[in-house]
């Protein structure tokens, strides 16, 4: 018998690998309804729903069973060739994915109890039989197997109740007979209770195939001999035996009597995100102490304990960076995702929409991944509802009827890129500066550039919709784009051409957890400014009224000493930071440079959370607390200060060392 905690192991791999075949499944179904004839894809459906049914058997999980037994009879006519895969029985097929995502996600993680039959579960049930009865199929009657099943002794020790299976053979027909073999048992004395000394012969009556009694036994293999029998069959059934060894691993075992395929032992381990989240926390500590050890070193002046530091240093910062990588996965999950999304908007808005991908292998922390997928539907939908067309409106503009949506992925300066793009209409300017005048968020007469005017979608509540639907018009959704990619320390810009269609531009750091740094001190407090946000430093001129002169362009500067209220300056010799965010750049005014460190991330606790600007926090080796800058937050709060009917018509000091006036040299 199991134990608890082995127990408790076994419902959490079902429940993980439940929702890794309803993916896979949903995923088949997408390319089904593009190729309804692509055979690899239904058969790697079947596959996925007849492993859930089995895995779900286990647990006794009696309506997941059911749902998944109709929707994999279905799949079997659609496999066989009885009946073809319309677009009805697609949506249907969907809409048991979501009723199966929906009761895998109700099972309760401790006892593996699962709520009984709902109506929704009636009424798709109904659905599947309709499309049964109405599919030609010819008569069969069942078939009488035996089974001759063979334990290993290391059954019981990996999770696996022989009961079990003997409960799932009888929901597939009638079981006739079963003898329990008891040759193998030793004497009392001997037994270890943890070791399977059972065999049985089970006769069976029943319409499922080989395939499917086979699969019955397929999370167990490695760990069995089975030897199957035919003793009255329809005319179609060959009563052929097949043999399963104990000493192997195989894969689902074919009908015929072919050479079984052996796979060789995974070299991948699954650990389970926490534990990995827990091994970032513990190499940050690292990251601390290995600092404040590097500290001392300085301060002694021994060059033997400064040269092992250093060499402790780089040990460590080869950790983080192997650490920080078992956290990296591909984009390309996330991205998938979206063929439903955009599959099922486009049939609510009647729109004719073809998703391309771009950059799927591009590799980000999982919390990223996890965290913008939420940011990327609202904005999908967004441009699916706003952005692009009609097949009508189109055709009347010279384009396709036929609407194109694109996500990508790349790298960018020490950043992740993402890219939502459509072909639509653009957004429309003269609309959102009406609405935003309306709303008393812009004078009449200010003279904002169309692409701050584009920005202010993203403000709370704002909205050009002419009428609210159950996908917009409620005025919610950019904003919360907007603060869920400020949380990730990203960035968000806006690309727009009437009649084109637009580019949203997600910017987001590699990691959330370790960064590197650069460190600078505004009077006795420290920052920490992520470095692949600063593009150079220099020396302030004595006196900066107004934006400087950076080789040619304008270059707005923020004192952090007056823009936290810091008191005066500690030093008359100042510096500015020079960072950039997409094609902007500010100068951050500080006192002192004190160069680069690898910074562990704190976050802010909630009493700090309203600080403008600041996006956490690090504990420097010396053990002081500094603060890091929100560059993002710093960006917007320059933009709003800045009227744009005031241009300083002073002289601007250059930095290249000319003199210029309103941004031209003189």
């Amino acid at each position: 018998m199991l134990d608890a905690e082995q127990w408790q192991q076994l419902l959490q791999g079902f429940l993980e690998e439940a929702n890794d075949l309803l993916r896979e499944a949903e995923d088949c179904l997408l390319v089904l309804e593009r190729s309804p004839t692509d055979s690899e894809a239904i058969n790697a459906l079947f596959r996925s729903v007849h492993t859930l049914k089995g895995s779900a058997g286990i647990f006794s999980l009696e309506p997941l069973v059911a749902l998944a037994h109709h929707l994999e009879n279905r799949l079997m006519q659609v496999r066989d060739g009885e009946c073809g895969l319309d677009d009805a029985l697609t949506s249907l097929m969907l809409q048991c994915m979501d009723e199966l995502n929906v009761m895998v996600r109700s099972i309760d993680p401790h006892t593996a109890t699962l709520a009984p039959h709902t109506p929704r579960q009636a009424e798709l049930l109904a659905a599947l039989e309709a499309f049964t009865s109405s599919a030609p199929h010819a008569a069969q009657g069942p078939a009488v197997w035996q089974l001759a099943l063979r334990l290993d002794a290391e059954l019981l020790r990996n999770g696996f109740d022989p009961c079990a299976f003997i409960r799932y053979l009888a929901r597939l027909g009638d079981i006739l007979a079963v003898e329990t073999l008891t040759d193998a048992l030793p004497a009392l004395e001997q037994m270890d209770p943890e070791q399977c000394y059972l065999g049985f012969d089970i006769t069976l009556s029943t319409e499922a195939s080989r395939e499917t009694l086979e699969e019955v036994f397929s999370l167990a293999d490695g760990f069995y001999q089975l030897t199957l029998t035919c003793q009255t069959a329809p005319d179609d059934a060959p009563a052929t035996a097949s043999l399963r060894p104990a000493t192997q691993t195989l894969a689902a075992t074919p009908a015929s009597d072919e050479p079984r395929v052996v796979h060789t032992a995974s070299s991948l381990v699954k650990v389970a995100a926490h534990k990995l989240d827990e091994l970032i926390n513990l190499v940050g500590e690292l990251v601390i102490s290995t600092a404040g050890a590097h500290m001392q070193a300085m301060q002694t002046g021994d060059s033997e304990c400064i040269e092992r530091v250093q060499a402790v240093h780089q040990h460590v910062e080869q950790i983080r960076e192997r650490a920080l990588k078992l956290r990296m996965v591909e984009i390309g999950e996330t991205f998938n995702r979206f063929h439903r999304v955009v599959r099922d908007v486009s049939l609510t808005l009647n729109k004719q929409i073809q998703l391309h991908l771009h950059g799927g292998d591009t590799e980000l922390d999982k919390t990223l991944t996890d965290r913008i997928a939420d940011p990327l539907i609202h904005l999908v939908r967004n441009a699916i509802d706003h952005g692009i067309e009609s097949a009508e409106e189109r055709l009347a503009a010279g384009k396709p009827a036929q609407g194109n949506l694109s996500l990508s992925a790349g790298h960018d300066s020490g950043m992740i890129v993402l890219e939502i793009q459509d072909d639509g209409r653009g957004l429309n300017t003269a609309r959102i500066r009406e609405k935003a005048i309306a709303r008393g968020m812009l004078d009449a007469d200010s003279l904002l550039p169309d692409s701050d005017i584009h920005m202010l979608i993203f403000e709370a509540g704002f909205s050009t919709a002419e009428q609210v639907s159950n996908l917009s018009g409620r005025g919610v959704g950019m904003d919360v784009v907007r603060s869920a990619i400020d949380e990730l320390r990203g960035t968000i810009e806006i690309e727009s051409e009437p009649g084109k269609g637009c580019i949203f531009r997600i910017r987001l750091p590699l990691t959330l957890a370790i960064i590197d740094g650069f460190l600078v001190g505004a009077g006795a407090d420290r920052f920490v400014i992520p470095l692949d946000m600063v593009t150079e430093c220099m020396e302030a001129p004595a006196t900066i009224n107004g934006p400087l002169n950076l080789r040619g362009k304008p270059l707005p500067c923020i004192d952090l000493t007056t823009h936290f209220a810091l008191g005066v300056p500690t030093t008359s010799r100042r510096n500015i930071v020079v960072v950039s965010q997409g094609r902007q750049q500010v100068g951050l005014i500080v006192d002192r440079l004190l160069g680069e460190l690898q910074t562990v991330i704190k976050p802010l606790g909630q009493l700090f959370r309203h600080l403008n600007g600041i996006s956490g926090s690090t504990i420097l080796g010396s053990g002081q607390v500094a603060l890091i800058l929100d560059i993002a937050s710093l960006f917007r709060d320059l933009q709003q200060r800045n009227d744009t009917k005031h241009r300083p018509s002073a002289a601007i000091p250059n930095l290249s060392g000319e003199q210029t006036c309103n941004g031209s040299a003189i």
